[in-house]
């Protein structure tokens, strides 16, 4: 079995026997009057079938002894083509998604009442129907999936409506050597285009000039797509968490901090890394960037599956307020969220805070962030610094282990820069 095949596999085995689920790829959301925003496919529909194409169904049907799943797409129409583009063909969708069983969506409803049908077909009684239930996911211009379920169960009084998406979600935290290979893609691509930013970096830009670099960067080379809003922000801004505005000059003898990431394939990179505007650390601003560092390292050291993300956390806190008094920024009788108050890592895939568990225990295959960082306003000094993690069962792995993040290597690539 291919890829695709195996995933689908897997969701099979942990469905209920006479059960049946039922996966929508969603539909744009409207911004205002006829405009509508760019589509984005629920990545629990595009890790089982890897279609893109909105308004498609995934349906799974396991029944007595039988197992069966159903594709489907809108069929080809000459005018929505000529305003909105190239639908998929049938056989397009059956070769990417390698299911045999692609049909119109204007047939969904039909097997859906055949299937539901308590007449001896060869499905038998159909007990259980998995539905995502998320609320974000739309049938249609307005329905919900949950809309859908409450319609489902009116027409069907004896069935069980069931949320597939924490099934899903338990497959897509283990990473498969399929995936791992798409996110080190992600996280080359974002390698490059960060050396871009090196590059181009001088004081007297505005923190915008970068993020647009970064974005046309990835679009001429390899048509990587952004994993998220880029963040880049220079000294004060930096202290803010997710900085939305991007609007302020570089200052010279600064530190400038660059949250962002490419997408490979759908899969998402999360780099976090923080620089001298000077090329050179200097000071609290060099003092403090080691402390991050030295937290960053030694919490990739301790990640291993059996862990909780908690425990990463916990860890994480106790370093950097050692940390913090050490360097008479903290008091020992302050809490450290006074200068850090987010989380050390979540898990990425096919979404940058990727669909997950975060009370089940790591475990071999799981793709995490370890990002710690410090945020100190009245000193304008805002440094994070984060890395793209496999956890194996006695260690961790750092995917991103080739971006610079120690200080001699970072100076030495700003010295190169000036060469």
């Amino acid at each position: 079995m291919n890829e695709l095949e195996q995933r689908r596999e897997k969701l099979f085995a942990m469905m209920k026997e006479n059960s049946m689920a039922i996966i929508f790829a969603g539909t744009s959301k409207i911004a205002s009057e006829d405009e509508a925003y760019p589509f984005v496919v629920n990545n629990s529909f595009f890790y089982l079938a890897e279609i893109k194409q909105e308004n498609s169904v995934l349906l799974l049907i396991k029944g007595i002894g039988e197992r069966k799943t159903y594709l489907f797409v809108d069929e080809y129409n000459e005018l929505k083509e000529k305003w909105t583009g190239k639908r998929l063909t049938y056989q397009q969708a059956s070769d990417i998604s390698h299911l045999e069983n692609v049909y119109s969506t204007n047939n969904f409803d039909n097997m859906l009442n055949l299937v539901m049908a308590n007449n001896g077909n060869q499905y038998g009684r159909i007990e259980s129907v998995y539905i995502d239930l998320t609320p974000e996911v739309k049938i249609g211009e307005t329905k919900s999936t949950q809309t859908f379920a409450e319609e489902l169960t009116s027409r069907y009084a004896d069935i069980i409506v069931l949320d597939v998406k924490p099934l899903v979600t338990a497959l897509r935290m283990v990473k498969s050597d399929y995936e791992i290979g798409k996110l080190r893609s992600a996280i080359a691509a974002t390698h490059n285009g960060i050396n871009k930013l090196i590059v181009s970096l001088k004081p007297g830009m505005f923190e915008y000039e970068l993020a647009d670099i970064f974005e046309f960067y990835g679009r001429e080379h390899g048509r990587h797509s952004l994993a998220f809003s880029t963040i880049i922000a220079n000294a004060k801004n930096a202290t803010c968490l997710h900085y939305p505005t991007q609007e302020s000059v570089i200052q010279p003898d600064t530190l400038i901090l660059f949250d962002l990431g490419y997408k490979h394939d759908g899969y998402c990179a999360d780099i976090s890394r923080t620089f001298p505007v000077s090329g050179k650390f200097e000071g609290m601003q060099k003092d403090v960037y080691a402390a991050v560092l030295k937290t960053n390292k030694a919490i990739i050291e301790y990640a291993r599956a059996g862990l909780t993300i908690m425990d990463l956390q916990n860890r994480a806190r106790e370093i950097l307020k050692d940390e913090l008094v050490t360097l008479h920024l903290l008091k020992p009788e302050e809490d450290v969220t006074k200068y850090y108050f987010h989380n050390v890592s979540h898990h990425l895939g096919l979404d940058t805070h990727d669909a997950s568990n975060r009370e089940k225990p790591l475990e071999e295959g799981n793709v995490i962030t370890v990002e710690p960082g410090l945020y100190i306003p009245e000193l304008g000094i805002g440094v994070r610094i984060e890395d793209d993690v496999l956890i194996h069962n006695d260690h961790a792995e750092c995917l991103s282990i080739e971006i610079p993040k120690e200080i001699a290597d970072i100076e030495k690539l700003f010295r190169s820069k000036r060469n």
